[in-house]
Formats: C-alpha cells, sequence, structure tokens
C-alpha cells in the first residue's frame, strides 16, 4: 500500500500526452433542460453545523416523488463551486454528474447529465432497465434517484500524472459532498456511495472509462415520514 500511496505524488503522466485531442462522446440528441431557480422556493436551509450535527447516512427513503429542478439545481451549484475554486476546468478537464431520477416531480423521470454551465435530458426511465443494476446494494435503488459524478481519467493524467488523478478523485468527492450536505440542510436524506456500476449506463452516458468515467454517487430522497 505505501508504494501505491507514494506513487500519487508522480507528476509523470502515465498516458501518450495525446489527452487534449481526445474528448467524452457529445450527446447530439440531449434535450435542454433549463432550470433556474429562485432560492425562495428552496428556502435558507440549515446553516453547516447544524446540517453536519443532523446528518446522516440513510438506505431508508420515502416513495414519495422528488422534484428533480432542485436536484439539478443544487448539483450545479456543486459542480460550479468546484469550477471556480480549483480552476483546474481547462488544465485537467472539468467534472461532470449524471441524475438518474427513478422518482420524479415535475420533470420525466430519467438521465439528466449536469455541467457547471447547462443540464439536459439524456434518456427515459425505461432505458435503464432494472435499476437495482445501478448499485452493488439493493437499497440504493428504493431512493428517489442517483447522482454519480464523472472525471475525465485521461486529461487528469495527461496534465500530471498520478497527483493528476489524485486530484481528479478529490474533486469529486468534494463535489458530490458539497451535494450531499446541501440537499440534507433542505431536508432531504440520502447516501454516498463508491459501489455505482458503471457498466448499467455505459452506453446510455457514453462512459469510456478514460474520457468519462464514474467517480463517486450519492442517493437522494425524502425522508420516511
Amino acid at each position: 500500500m505505501l508504494p501505491v500511496l507514494k506513487s500519487f505524488g508522480s507528476r509523470t503522466s502515465t498516458g501518450d500526452g495525446l489527452a487534449a485531442r481526445r474528448a467524452p462522446i457529445p450527446f447530439e440528441h440531449a434535450t435542454p433542460v433549463p432550470v433556474d431557480l429562485d432560492e425562495e422556493v428552496l428556502g435558507p436551509g440549515n446553516d453547516l453545523l447544524e446540517t453536519l450535527l443532523q446528518r446522516r447516512s440513510s438506505l431508508q427513503y420515502s416513495d414519495d416523488p422528488v422534484r428533480t429542478e432542485v436536484i439539478i439545481h443544487l448539483l450545479r451549484g456543486a459542480l460550479r463551486r468546484d469550477s471556480a475554486d480549483w480552476g483546474l476546468d481547462d488544465a485537467a478537464g472539468p467534472l461532470e454528474a449524471f441524475v438518474f431520477a427513478f422518482r420524479s416531480e415535475g420533470l420525466e423521470p430519467g438521465i439528466y447529465r449536469v455541467t457547471a454551465q447547462e443540464s439536459s435530458f439524456i434518456a427515459p426511465m425505461s432505458a435503464l432497465g432494472d435499476v437495482e443494476n445501478l448499485g452493488v446494494q439493493r437499497e440504493f435503488a428504493t431512493a428517489g434517484g442517483i447522482v454519480t459524478v464523472y472525471g475525465g481519467l485521461d486529461r487528469a493524467d495527461s496534465w500530471a500524472g498520478s497527483h493528476g488523478y489524485r486530484l481528479c478523485v478529490t474533486r469529486a468527492a468534494m463535489a458530490i459532498y458539497d451535494f450531499h450536505l446541501t440537499f440534507q440542510s433542505h431536508g432531504f436524506v440520502g447516501t454516498l456511495f463508491g459501489g455505482f456500476i458503471a457498466p448499467a449506463v455505459r452506453n446510455l452516458v457514453q462512459s469510456d472509462g478514460v474520457t468519462r468515467h464514474p467517480l463517486i454517487s450519492s442517493t437522494y430522497a425524502h425522508p420516511v415520514r
């Protein structure tokens, strides 16, 4: 383990140095989903200290649908903060996320792509098949939905080798925790997990494991009444 940890400090690229010539496959048939919620719709929520004191990792969820515009709004805010705080989008590539909305209010259930700049509808719920295939625990499929943050490992490695990979994963973890704590501050529940089964949606989200690779996930839902 120690040699592995030590290797994360290396800035020597392990790839061919051509990451700038490769890009994630675009979603040509995606439908733009403009989401511009007034903060008054959500309310102020709890402050960080109160959220941390009350926060729980939950695998028990209400059957009530979740307003997907709210999830997209909060997620885009987290990605915007990642972009602004780290300033690595140009050098190491931006993060992006996908919302797998199982039970949705307002917007159609299905798959939504979210970046710091935009959001779009990718595929309907019917394309997902059995949602239990998305995670190693069946309980994940009982949530209102799952959010997964993706990163470009190719560009991160080309920028700074193993160190670039380490920062890419760190950014993804910070972004998902930002989103997770924010939605918990507004009364939602969920749990973070690393057991997302990428092959279940590889073709739907155009994930090649290089330019677009899943890093960390979170369920979201209303709490059990």
